[in-house]
């Protein structure tokens, strides 16, 4: 049963799913991501083509390419009404019980968003907090609408920018 949430909401989750799919911030390998999740935290190892989530509640294995086409349905949903509210498409429902999320935005209020381990799953985590928003061009939606992740990190004040496409 398709249900609605905000461009917010879905910026959050369609930042997650391309951080997934791409396997890189600014040229640094992901080997995992830890997010929390309704059920828990969980682990989505990186593996070649595909990802592995693993949490108290899931194991699963999901082709990356999944993940790819779900974040283009919710990009092409965000950008196609100037609504805030957005009513989610069939297939993005479908893959979101696949892997067993219920909340598009992270269960974390006082702390980050997930965290990454880059280039190994065992490397130290660095936290991330996602802000986005879809950018207007000419004040019409183009094609050309980036969404802009900013990512902190919160044990320095280094900040930069990702956009993806």
């Amino acid at each position: 049963m398709p249900f609605e949430a905000t461009k917010r909401e879905w910026s959050e989750i369609f930042a997650f799913f391309r951080l997934l799919a791409d396997a890189h911030i600014c040229e640094r390998q992901i080997a995992m991501i830890y997010r929390e999740e309704h059920d828990g935290p969980r682990r989505y190892y990186v593996e070649n083509e595909n990802i592995r989530i693993e949490g108290e509640n899931i194991s699963k294995v999901i082709p990356r390419e999944d993940f790819r086409m779900v974040a283009e349905l919710i990009l092409a949903s965000m950008k196609s009404t100037s609504e805030d509210m957005i009513v989610s498409s069939e297939g993005v429902e479908v893959f979101l019980d696949e892997v067993e999320i219920c909340n598009l935005e992270a269960q974390a209020n006082d702390r980050p968003d997930l965290s990454i381990a880059f280039w190994h799953p065992a490397a130290p985590l660095t936290g991330f907090s996602i802000r986005s928003r879809l950018s207007k061009r000419l004040h019409c939606w183009t094609e050309d609408v980036l969404l802009i992740l900013n990512l902190s990190l919160p044990e320095s004040n280094l900040r930069f920018q990702q956009l993806i496409k």
